[in-house]
């Protein structure tokens, strides 16, 4: 596979469709689909929550952390202005998938 290869829910739903037993891409794509936008839903629900976890066995977990703005100087102006508050969503990988991160290339 290419280095900057990348895959999508073309390549997902015929594995769901196999996994699944399944008797077309199209169930297998709506599928995938509904995993995605429930995973989104979940986040986008709870987003206001800080420290608030999505946990997916066998893949890893999604977070949410809220971050307070802070006094900085603006260069240009040389004026200390207050940052605006951020929400982050910060996924943690399985450890499986950080052991392969991990591997040399070969």
């Amino acid at each position: 596979m290419d280095a900057y290869a990348q895959v999508g829910r073309d390549t997902i739903a015929p594995r769901v469709r196999a996994a699944l037993n399944l008797r077309s891409d199209r169930e297998a794509n709506n599928i995938v689909v509904a995993a995605l936008d429930a995973i989104m839903g979940e986040i986008t629900e709870n987003i206001n929550t800080d420290g608030f976890t999505l946990k997916l066995p066998r893949f890893g977990k999604f977070e949410v952390r809220h971050k307070q703005g802070k006094m900085r100087k603006i260069p240009l102006t040389g004026k200390t202005q207050m940052t605006a508050d951020k929400r982050k969503v910060k996924f943690f990988p399985l450890s499986e998938i950080l052991r392969l991160e991990r591997k040399t290339v070969k």
